[in-house]
C-alpha cells in the first residue's frame, strides 16, 4: 500500500508539472502574440508626447480619442497632425478600396479556381492533374517582385494602371492558383455517387456542379474565401508598385505613406490606423475559425 500511495503521489506530481509547464509556456505564448497588438491599443489612446516619457505608461496616462478623430476626420482632429500628414485625408477612401478590391478578387477567384479545380479533379487524368498542380504551385513560389515589371507593363499597355479594376485582376491571377490547390483536393474526395444520382434524374453537367456540388463544399469555399480575402487586404507591394494616387491606394499603401519620412510619425495615430486596418481579416478570422479550418482539412486531407 506505501508503495501504492508513493506511486500515485510520484504520478500526481508529474501531472502537476506537465500542466505547470504548459501554463507557462501558453502565458508565454499568449504575450509574445497578444503584446504587440495591447500595446498599440495603449499607444493609439495615448497622447504622443506621453509615449516618449520614461518610464513607459503601460496604460494610458491621459486617455485620449484625438487620433481616432484625427483618422476620420471628426470634430476635435488634431489639425497639426492632418496638416503635416496629408496622406491621413485618403485613409476613409483607401479602407473602401481595400474592401472593394478584397470582396471582388474573393468573387473571381473562388468562381474561376472551383470551376477550375472541379475539372481538373475530374476530367484529367492524374498523371496530367500531378503536372498541372505541381506548374501552379511553382508558379506561385517565384517571388511576386519577380513578376510585377511585366505585369506592370501590361497593365499600362491596357490602361488599367492605378486602377481598382487593375489590382483586382492582378491579386486575382495571383491568388487563384491557391484556391485551385485547396478545392482540388476536395473535389477529389467528393463523392462522385451523388453526381452519378443528379445525372440520372436528368441534370446537366452545370447543374450537377452549382445544385449539387458547390452546397455541399462550401466549408472549403469559405476556407478559400477568407483566405484570399486576407492576403488580399495585407498585401502591400503589389499596391505600393501599381498604384500612385489616393483613389487606387490601398489602406497598406496608407499606413506606409503615415510613416512621414522628414519629421517624426504620430505613433499614436499610425498605431491607430493599423488598428482599424488589421480588425477586419481579425474578425473574419476569428467568426469563421471552425468553418475554414474543417474546409481546409477537408481540401488537405481527401482524396
Amino acid at each position: 500500500m506505501s508503495s501504492d500511495g508513493t506511486r500515485r503521489r510520484t504520478v500526481t506530481g508529474a501531472h502537476i508539472s506537465e500542466r505547470l509547464v504548459v501554463a507557462v509556456l501558453v502565458a508565454l505564448s499568449l504575450v509574445y502574440l497578444l503584446g504587440p497588438l495591447a500595446w498599440m491599443a495603449v499607444s493609439s489612446l495615448s497622447p504622443d508626447r506621453d509615449l516618449m516619457t520614461r518610464p513607459i505608461h503601460w496604460f494610458p496616462a491621459h486617455p485620449t480619442t484625438v487620433h481616432y478623430r484625427t483618422l476620420f476626420q471628426l470634430p476635435g482632429a488634431n489639425q497639426a497632425t492632418l496638416d503635416a500628414n496629408p496622406q491621413i485625408h485618403a485613409f476613409l477612401r483607401s479602407f473602401l478600396n481595400s474592401s472593394i478590391i478584397a470582396t471582388a478578387t474573393v468573387i473571381l477567384s473562388l468562381g474561376l479556381g472551383s470551376v477550375s479545380a472541379y475539372c481538373i479533379s475530374r476530367f484529367v487524368s492524374p498523371m496530367h492533374r500531378r503536372a498541372i498542380l505541381f506548374v501552379l504551385l511553382a508558379s506561385r513560389m517565384v517571388p511576386v517582385i519577380a513578376v510585377l515589371i511585366p505585369i506592370y507593363m501590361g497593365l499600362q499597355k491596357i490602361g488599367l494602371l492605378n486602377t481598382l479594376p487593375g489590382l483586382i485582376l492582378v491579386y486575382t491571377g495571383l491568388l487563384v492558383p491557391f484556391v485551385i490547390w485547396i478545392m482540388e483536393g476536395f473535389y477529389r474526395g467528393f463523392p462522385i455517387e451523388l453526381e452519378e444520382a443528379a445525372v440520372m434524374d436528368g441534370c446537366s453537367p452545370s447543374r450537377v456542379f452549382f445544385r449539387i456540388v458547390v452546397p455541399l463544399s462550401a466549408n472549403s469555399l469559405f476556407a478559400s474565401g477568407v483566405f484570399v480575402f486576407i492576403a488580399t487586404w495585407s498585401d502591400f507591394i503589389v499596391g505600393l508598385v501599381l498604384t500612385n494616387s489616393e483613389r487606387a491606394w490601398p489602406i497598406s499603401v496608407v499606413l506606409a505613406q503615415l510613416l512621414n519620412p522628414i519629421t517624426e510619425p504620430s505613433w499614436g495615430l499610425l498605431n491607430g490606423a493599423a488598428l482599424i486596418a488589421g480588425f477586419v481579416p481579425a474578425l473574419l478570422a476569428l467568426a469563421l475559425r471552425n468553418t475554414v479550418t474543417r474546409g481546409i482539412l477537408s481540401g488537405a486531407l481527401k482524396g
